[in-house]
């Protein structure tokens, strides 16, 4: 029996020699028609045409013998027609080859004559031969063995048996075949890839998303200067505690102690805590005595501190020496004491205090605590998975580092620190938290939430160190910060030790809490003993001293100390300043005598010794306080590409050129040049003079390394550091002594040079500074905070400091041009234009619209309109600046991007300086408001009357020459847990969207309605006489359509169920779309919820419709209109292509370099935006690829 394949190569022997004859009907008939014809084409085809006939016979007679099938006289016949056919047709092609015979004339008008009647019969022979093909392939299609064939040849057959021969029909729909299967294996192959990878790519994706968000969180609670404090304090190293966590037995091998003498054993620490001896009892006693003494007198008592240290002083020198076994009796006391204290980390004890004057050493105490071991291991004997965090109050440093509020943030940064399931979960409960981006978005409630949320969830035990409890500043006041305590300490989990002076409120206070502490100044008399010691024992002093010597002052100085480690810090300094001028023993002896025992004193007697022999040094040293007192808290930014170092103010360079006129007149006339060897010798020189004449109050604290910038800047990071340096008072007491002292005082109000000298040399020192750094290191300085300063400067000296700020505004606005002055390194990021940060500054309006006539510049004009208006501020731009702008031919209605506002790569926001007005005058209302509804009527009082007329008669006058009043705006809201609607900026809904329970929706407003409803919070007979100009009253003609469509919406209660689920991970909960093209809210609804009136505006609707939230009334609008379901970035695009509010970074010419996109993958960055961002750094490169990427 043959296969299907055997009777295939039958039916194809068949249809061979139809092919190959209807070649040759061709070719004769072309050759009919006139065309030239190949003679070896001709035979070729009749050769190949006489082969198949032979091979259909072979086939037919195999197929005969085996096969009955193909005894059919059908298939007989079609085989025995083809076979006729092909006869004549070589008949055809002899003719024809005998007609085109080289010079056969005759042949060739025979031809012609002959020529209608062949090309007649080759007619009828194709046509015959077609049908006998389809008669083939038709009767192979009925044959039952068919279906067994290929799908490929059934598929020919059938093509035949329709008779389609075309070879390129026949390709052509086998070409789209195979392209349709290869598309559907493709896409089967792909769907198969894709579902085994999607899971793990958008897992991949979601995990860098939530990296960069904990990072983010983060980041804003960390304070600039948050550990700056804790940097400054004495190295714990230079001042030895070594008692602290000594057993008995240490501290009598320390210190020579006589152990037969006590009832102290060295197994004491390994006792539990109840367990406790009468010798603790009776210490603790003590503390509370000394607690019951008036506070001030302790921290007062300079005159008493000084005679005891006389008289110690002669006794000693009565007996060749102190008593030193008479100071080792109080052993037992110090042992008990630290005793406690170490009970107390391995306790339950939730509070415990140290107690000493000013400069005892607390703040050294509480950082050489924190870096030890042992303090690790006691605590975690409390509890095993127990952390350690800290804060350092300091009275005079800047808001974050004596405020509750940066108490909570400090504190609430360590304790989120590496806890990324912390920090996740935290930001899914306070949505809104992930538009935080600096430690100013906080508030202290916020932070408290926080906090209380994070103690259910953590279930680590803290032991919490706070330093300087009277250091808090005034605006808080110590009540608010003892709630903060109280509210954190009774919380589980959590112990806290604070650090104080014995200040009366705080004392107080610690007794309401029946907590242990000890008392600084009567326990570190033999760690002060080895601090002296070692200072004592450097290589100039063992030159000069003997060892009898050495230890008779060591004991002289901490006897007069009395427990106050800075007395003793700068008494000994004095002391080796003796030594090293070769000052022989008695004058050494003199000098102790005549150092004062009170740290005021001493302050002034230092001040004393090294001025007083000239008034240039004490000018000196008085210019050098007043620069450090007003410069103080004040930072700015500088680095070479993107990594900005802070530099504290004021630096060594800013101080350096703010008193040398030649660095002035070189840097800011730019008539000379200053390299850096030059500039660093300089500094050098300025150091030592601080240190010398400032008399130990003021110190220089070096920049801290950055290696990420050492690797750009070379050995310029070594000069960046060495000349940024922060110059600060050594210690609070030390700015104390001159603010609040009458000595203090004698010495900064005697200079000659007034404040308003002061601060202009440090102005001008500071720019110094910025032209140096750009010119010579080639770094990139931050704009905001230089203008702040200039800004700050001429505010504060009105018109006499207006000239000196304009001149180094001058001096820097190059900079600006050229690219030196920066908010943002990346040298694509668009940047403010310059006159933008002085606008809306009223005492530098006459030199903005100087330098804008001088621009002659509409588009800057424009640009600085639009910028003039920040959501959730007061309205910036003042009358007079509009009009002048205006002047200058800015144009209002001119949409363009918003430099100043919130933008998230790759979308930046939009809009006009119409429309930014309108809509940041409704954000400043709901600001001020607070959810708290008011009155227009109330709203009127608070705010300034003119400046409410001025900002009708701008919105007037750009109304006037709107073109089109129904322009539409895109507006944001979102609903509070009562229902209750709030106008938010775009930064809000993309923060907070994610959060399943938050409820918002996106309008469609426009300009009427926008204009309308600040007539209506404004309304009264404040704009009475205004809107009654003839032209006012043709706008408000037009006002007859206000518009609030609702274009997307999220509510819980109509799209819980609507979230992008990848395994554990919400990716994204999808938004809701309105598909219908719906006409606008009704009009009573839109009164409702943005609490307006269009008619009556002194009536307050909230009052007198109250049945329904405006949750309600949005919820009842929407749930049966046709929508959609899309993603945010589904919502920000369609809003772009509208011209609504966004746009994209490529539409805006915003492109960054290819270097960006492969450091947001290197530093696992997601993006809420993916689609675009693929489309931006497709843009990037095809930008690269074509030569102009900057």
């Amino acid at each position: 029996m043959l296969t299907g394949f055997e009777a295939l190569g039958a039916a194809s022997a068949v249809l061979q020699v139809i092919s190959f004859a209807a070649d040759v009907a061709v070719a004769c008939k072309n050759a009919y028609d006139g065309a030239t014809t190949s003679h070896d084409d001709l035979q070729r085809y009749a050769g190949q045409m006489s082969e198949a006939v032979d091979r259909v016979h072979t086939r037919c007679e195999q197929m005969r013998k085996t096969n009955t099938k193909f005894a059919s006289p059908k298939l007989q016949n079609i085989a025995k027609e083809c076979k006729d056919a092909t006869d004549k047709l070589e008949d055809e092609v002899k003719c024809v080859t005998s007609l085109q015979a080289k010079g056969n004339l005759a042949k060739a008008i025979r031809k012609a004559t002959v020529t209608a009647w062949r090309r007649k019969k080759l007619q009828a022979l194709e046509e015959s031969l077609s049908m006998y093909q389809q008669s083939d392939a038709i009767y192979l299609q009925q044959d039952a063995s068919f279906g067994k064939l290929d799908t490929d040849v059934q598929f020919l057959i059938g093509q035949l048996a329709q008779g389609i021969t075309d070879v390129k029909d026949l390709v052509k729909r086998e070409h789209v075949a195979i392209r349709n299967a290869i598309t559907q294996e493709g896409a089967r192959a792909e769907a198969a890839i894709n579902s085994h990878t999607d899971s793990q790519v958008l897992e991949l994706r979601t995990t860098a998303e939530t990296k960069r968000k904990c990072e983010t969180l983060l980041q804003s609670l960390k304070a600039p200067r948050m550990n700056q404090r804790y940097n400054d304090v004495m190295d714990s190293r230079d001042a030895s505690f070594n008692q602290v966590f000594a057993t008995y037995e240490d501290m009598k091998a320390m210190y020579g102690g006589d152990s037969d003498e006590s009832d102290h054993s060295t197994s004491d620490y390994e006792s539990e805590n109840d367990d406790r001896s009468e010798d603790e009892d009776e210490s603790e006693n003590n503390v509370d005595t000394q607690d019951d003494n008036d506070p001030e007198d302790d921290a007062d008592d300079g005159g008493n501190t000084e005679d005891t240290g006389s008289e110690s002083y002669e006794s000693s020198e009565g007996s060749n020496g102190p008593d030193y076994m008479s100071i080792m009796g109080d052993m037992d006391n110090i042992y008990d004491s630290w005793f406690s204290f170490n009970s107390w980390l391995k306790s339950d004890d939730k509070l415990f205090y140290i107690q000493g004057k000013p400069g005892s050493g607390k703040s050294t105490l509480v950082k050489f605590v924190l870096n030890q071991d042992q303090t690790r291991n006691l605590v975690q004997e409390w509890s095993p998975d127990a952390i350690i965090i800290s804060y350092f109050f300091w009275k005079i440093g800047s808001e974050e580092q004596n405020s509750i509020k940066g108490l909570w943030c400090s504190l609430l940064y360590q304790r989120l620190q590496d806890q990324q399931q912390l920090m996740l979960s935290t930001l899914q409960q306070f949505r809104h938290l992930s538009l935080h981006s600096e430690y100013h978005d906080w508030s202290v409630k916020d932070l408290q939430a926080v906090w209380d949320y994070v103690v259910n969830l953590d279930t680590r035990h803290i032991c919490i160190f706070v330093d300087g409890l009277d250091e808090i500043r005034d605006k808080d006041g110590f009540s608010e910060l003892a709630q903060s305590i109280q509210l954190i300490s009774r919380l589980p989990r959590i112990k806290l030790c604070v650090s104080t002076r014995p200040e009366a409120q705080i004392m107080r206070w610690l007794k309401t809490t029946s907590a242990e502490g000890i008392l600084l100044e009567q326990l570190t008399r033999f760690d002060m003993l080895d601090f002296v010691r070692k200072r004592l024992s450097g290589p100039s002093s063992a030159i000069h001293l003997c060892w009898g010597h050495h230890e008779f002052l060591s004991q002289g100085l901490v006897a007069k100390a009395q427990g106050v480690f800075l007395w003793l810090h700068l008494a000994t300094r004095s002391i080796i300043e003796g030594i090293e001028n070769h000052d022989s023993e008695d004058m050494l002896l003199t000098r102790l005598h005549e150092l004062p025992g009170d740290l005021e004193k001493l302050y002034v007697d230092m001040w004393e010794r090294l001025n007083a022999k000239s008034s240039v040094y004490r000018e000196t040293a008085r210019q050098y306080f007043r620069y450090v007192m007003h410069g103080s808290h004040a930072r700015i930014r500088c680095g070479p590409r993107e990594a900005w170092r802070i530099v504290s103010l004021p630096s060594i360079l800013q101080i350096t050129c703010a008193e040398n006129t030649e660095i002035q007149q070189s840097l800011l006339t730019s008539t000379g040049t200053i390299g850096v060897t030059e500039i660093l010798g300089m500094c050098n020189n300025t150091k030592a003079s601080i240190h010398n004449r400032s008399g130990g109050l003021l110190e220089v604290h070096p920049l801290e390394p950055g290696p990420f910038v050492r690797q750009w800047l070379g050995s310029n990071d070594i000069t960046l550091r060495d000349i940024s340096g922060n110059v600060a008072f050594i210690h609070r007491t030390a700015h104390d002594f001159l603010t609040d002292t009458e000595a203090g005082q004698d010495i900064l109000g005697c200079g000659k040079l007034p404040d308003f000298t002061s601060q202009s040399r440090l102005l001008k020192g500071l720019i110094c500074s910025v032209v140096f750094l750009t010119s010579e290191l080639d770094l990139v300085c931050g704009t905001e905070e230089i203008m702040r300063q200039i800004t700050d400067y001429a505010q504060a000296w009105g018109t006499a400091g207006v000239q000196l700020a304009t001149e180094m505004l001058d001096i820097i606005r190059p900079l600006r041009n050229k690219k030196l002055l920066r908010n943002d390194l990346r040298s694509w990021a668009p940047q403010r234009p310059f006159l933008s940060y002085l606008a809306n500054k009223e005492i530098f309006e006459d030199y903005v619209i100087s330098c804008l006539t001088t621009e002659t510049s509409s588009h800057l004009a424009t640009t600085i309109m639009r910028e003039g208006w920040y959501p959730l501020s007061e309205i910036n731009l003042s009358k007079r600046m509009f009009n002048a702008l205006i002047n200058l031919g800015a144009d209002p209605h001119e949409y363009d991007v918003l430099l100043s506002s919130w933008n998230s790569e790759p979308i930046v926001r939009k809009g006009t300086a119409f429309t930014n007005f309108l809509t940041g005058f409704i954000l400043t209302q709901e600001s001020t408001l607070s959810g708290e509804r008011q009155t227009p009527q109330s709203l009127n009082e608070r705010l300034h009357r003119e400046t409410v007329r001025e900002t009708l008669k701008m919105a007037m006058s750009m109304a006037r020459t709107c073109q089109d009043l129904e322009t539409p705006v895109a507006l944001f809201a979102s609903f509070s847990e009562t229902g209750t609607m709030r106008v938010v900026i775009p930064g809000v809904i993309l923060g907070a969207y994610r959060n399943s329970t938050y409820n918002f929706v996106v309008f469609e407003v426009n300009v009427q309605f926008l204009l309308l409803s600040l007539l209506s919070k404004i309304g009264g007979d404040l704009a009475q006489d205004i809107l009654a100009d003839a032209q006012a009253e043709d706008v408000l003609s037009k006002l007859d359509r206000p518009s609030v469509k609702i274009r997307y919406f999220k509510l819980s209660e109509l799209t819980e169920d609507y979230s992008e689920n990848v395994g554990n991970h919400i990716l994204a909960p999808l938004i809701q779309r309105i598909v219908s093209s719906e006409s606008s809210l009704p009009r009573n609804d839109i009164e409702r919820l943005f609490d307006v009136d269009f008619t009556s505006p002194q009536e307050d609707l909230r009052m007198r419709n109250e049945d329904r939230t405006d949750l309600e009334i949005i919820t009842e609008y929407v749930k049966d209109l046709k929508t959609e379901q899309v993603n945010i970035e589904g919502v920000v695009t369609d809003l772009a292509a509208e011209n609504l509010e966004f746009c994209t970074f490529e539409k805006a010419g915003i492109i960054p370099s290819l270097d960006h996109f492969r450091k947001l993958r290197e530093n696992g960055h997601g993006s809420e935006f993916p689609l675009s961002m693929r489309q931006l750094e497709a843009a990037a490169a095809r930008k690269e690829a074509t030569g102009c990427q900057e």
